[in-house]
């Protein structure tokens, strides 16, 4: 039976931002660490009330998990309900059929991969099953943040400097500095074009404040990806969602929808 739970804006706050912190690191995972990463984002869900709470309201339809995994040949992808409730139910269904049956992640994730590496399966599989559930977990919070009225403050805070640095943006002002220079062009480039995608967000009155708050995280999270010698793709897709997302909320200013398909076009060519 479900509880209501009251939070405060500062415990939603603090809800929200472990709950992503807890839900990258499973999505990111190493596939020698994705065990462990799952049961952390298992014991998260259920010792969270209001992510639990939502979770046993959408969890009504009961799937014979132990046939579903058992039957599933070599390559082929599980099926995902296409009612949203369902969905949700049948993904935390599945993750928890594994943790606690199936002793390893992998004995489900293997056959995502397009080629032989592990790690690949491991990100695929979070990326096409475990993703969309935290997608509903986040537009859930989202929710509560506009119910809370949160959306309606003035005060929030963006990292949007040169993603290495820092520039906070406070309502009425806005500047962005750059002040290290890179070799290769095309990170250069991304970057440049990640800045003014994030200034022209900001800037946009359509878009709640915590619906820019993530995308901007996301953005630099993955600019950052890039940088590094092995870049997760995973991460990046992960930015390309949110902001295709954006992109298509209705009422994004023009400068949103330029700069954010730009966007997308110079990760994808990071990722092939």
């Amino acid at each position: 039976m479900s509880q209501k739970v009251e939070l405060d804006e500062k415990e939603y706050k603090k809800l929200s931002l472990h709950f992503r912190k807890v839900a990258s690191r499973f999505l990111t995972t190493d596939f020698r660490e994705a065990d462990d990463n799952l049961a952390r984002f298992l014991a998260f869900i259920d010792d969270s009330p209001i992510i639990k709470d939502f979770i046993n309201k959408n969890n009504v339809v009961k799937y014979d998990m132990e046939e579903i995994v058992k039957s599933r040949e070599y390559g082929q992808k599980f099926k995902l309900p296409v009612k949203d409730s369902e969905e949700i139910g049948f993904i935390y269904q599945l993750l928890s059929h594994v943790n606690e049956t199936e002793g390893s992640i992998f004995s489900v994730s293997i056959g995502y991969n397009i080629g032989r590496k592990y790690q690949e399966a491991s990100d695929r599989f979070n990326q096409l099953v475990v993703k969309p559930l935290v997608d509903h977990i986040v537009s859930y919070l989202g929710e509560m943040a506009i119910d809370m009225e949160l959306d309606k403050k003035s005060t929030t805070q963006f990292n949007i400097g040169d993603f290495r640095g820092q520039l906070n943006h406070a309502e009425g002002q806005a500047s962005i500095s750059a002040n290290q220079t890179y070799n290769e062009t095309k990170v250069e480039e991304l970057k440049e074009v990640a800045q003014k995608f994030a200034q022209a967000l900001i800037e946009d009155k359509s878009i709640p404040d915590k619906e820019k708050e993530d995308t901007v995280e996301l953005v630099e999270a993955a600019v950052q990806e890039v940088e590094s010698e092995k870049p997760k793709k995973v991460i990046v897709r992960t930015a390309m969602d949110q902001v295709r997302a954006v992109n298509d909320v209705a009422g994004a200013g023009a400068n949103v929808i330029t700069f954010g398909t730009q966007l997308l076009q110079l990760f994808q060519g990071f990722i092939g």
